[in-house]
């Protein structure tokens, strides 16, 4: 059996933001494409499991064009007499096509069935209808496009909030809105709370993991237009505001110059919470400024007894 799988969350890494404005029209489904491949390569599933499943959907259809080419030539229709990986009985037993495919020793046609496998998993509980093809395509594409993707911070955006803006129509500043939330949750991940910038939010709005970055994307003609059109004192306010009236935070405190955000936390916890952080980060400098103090009264201790 293999484990049951729970894709109540999409990871994806933040550069893949930058689409929603650069592709208006299919930017939020490449991006969940892209998600579904990285997510479902997550699950523990057993080979065997795989090369079934793809022979079933190699008799009954929805196997990719790859790998029924490739089955097509280890011609597995001439094994079965007709059955189709039936046995007189009605019974899937297609023992005799699994062999051939172990026999085969193919490592790279064995990766091909358990990536279909893995694709084939998600879209069933997800109970979602995509071409796995698309799906497959779509994530290599962005991985031949983004060889920078490694290192860069991942944005961790719940299921069905990700199907809700892929699959509806949304307004532009909608999408903004997402995209604000996407940047600070790549920023959260699993803490309960961030202290942050507005200015670091609109970094990771638009893909970019600092300012530097952030001064590249934006040569982009699309995204330097929304950039412009909400980089506004007004408008930035008006985003944080929102992603709190919409559910997308559950707080915000404005505090000694500092953004402190949470997703997690409500107005009567967040308090508490920053004020423990700000507390112990405050022993922590102290505990660093002691350090520093010691040894230099250390060095005075060396300094007097060689006099």
């Amino acid at each position: 059996m293999d484990e049951k799988p729970d894709y109540k969350y999409i990871l994806f890494p933040l550069p893949l933001l930058q689409e929603i404005f650069k592709k208006p029209k299919t930017g939020f489904r490449d991006i969940f494409y892209y998600g579904i491949y990285r997510s479902a390569l997550t699950i523990k599933i057993h080979t065997t499991d795989a090369i079934r499943q793809a022979i079933y959907c190699y008799y009954q259809g929805g196997l990719t064009a790859s790998l029924t080419e490739r089955f097509h030539m280890l011609d597995l229709e001439d094994m079965d007499s007709g059955y189709e990986g039936f046995d007189p009985c009605g019974h899937f037993n297609p023992e005799e096509e699994m062999r051939k495919i172990v026999d085969r020793n193919d490592p790279e046609l064995m990766e091909e069935i358990k990536e279909f496998y893995y694709l084939y998993l998600i879209k069933k509980v997800l109970k979602l209808r995509f071409s796995i093809e698309e799906v497959i395509h779509n994530y290599y594409t962005y991985n031949g496009l983004y060889s920078h993707f490694y290192g860069q911070p991942l944005v961790m955006i719940a299921t069905k909030t990700m199907l809700e803006f892929t699959f509806h129509e949304k307004t532009e500043f909608e999408k903004v809105l997402f995209a604000a939330y996407a940047g600070i949750r790549s920023m959260i991940g699993r803490k309960q709370f961030i202290k942050t910038t507005k200015e670091m939010i609109f970094c990771r709005m638009y893909g970019a993991k600092n300012k530097n970055a952030l001064s590249s994307i934006l040569k982009d003609k699309k995204i330097k237009s929304i950039y412009t059109k909400y980089s506004t004192r007004y408008q930035k306010d008006k985003i944080v505001e929102q992603l709190v009236a919409r559910h997308f935070l559950t707080a915000k405190v404005y505090y000694e110059r500092r953004l402190y955000l949470s997703t997690k936390l409500d107005y009567e916890e967040i308090p508490k919470a920053v004020a423990k952080y700000i507390q112990e980060k405050n022993i922590n400098s102290r505990i660093k400024a002691n350090k520093i103090k010691e040894l230099e009264a250390q060095k005075r201790i060396f300094q007097h007894l060689n006099k």
